[in-house]
């Protein structure tokens, strides 16, 4: 049986690659007592070690609220590619990559909204680095950053039975 440490990716590139190629971010955040998980459209950015992931939303309402009241979050990116019959007691496995993590999300504002919402429209539409947006839009929603203190990323690839 392989153990979490076994199943850890720690190649950038292959990091890079389920970066790019995964559609979609749960983040949870602090509400109260309970945690408050959100699927989002995401964009990231990956030097040196470093990640950040970056989302847009309503400029109001509940995410908003929550970041105001406590900015610790995690978050969780998957890319599920099969379940597969097993031999195990159970009998099925799924085969996956995903990436988990902690840190800090904030609402950014200035040239840092500009590069997320460039990060967003070039992972999902192939926008240039180099986009014009005007101010009426750029105030008409919010740029999220999540700065991962912490983050592993994970495969299992189980053999079928």
């Amino acid at each position: 049986m392989m153990t979490g440490v076994e199943r850890e990716i720690t190649d950038i590139n292959e990091i890079e690659d389920i970066l790019r190629s995964a559609r979609v971010c749960r983040i949870a955040l602090i509400d109260g007592a309970h945690p408050y998980i959100i699927p989002m459209c995401f964009a990231y950015n990956l030097k040196g070690g470093k990640l950040e992931i970056y989302f847009r939303c309503e400029e109001k309402g509940k995410k908003i609220d929550l970041i105001k009241a406590n900015n610790n979050a995690a978050f969780e990116i998957d890319k599920l590619h099969d379940i597969v019959k097993t031999d195990s007691e159970c009998g099925f496995a799924a085969n996956y990559h995903s990436i988990t993590g902690t840190g800090t999300i904030e609402n950014i504002t200035g040239v840092d909204k500009i590069t997320g919402l460039n990060l967003l429209m070039k992972k999902y539409f192939g926008g240039t680095p180099e986009s014009k947006y005007s101010e009426q839009s750029l105030n008409s929603y919010a740029i999220l950053k999540f700065t991962a203190g912490e983050f592993c990323c994970k495969e299992h690839n189980p053999v079928a039975g």
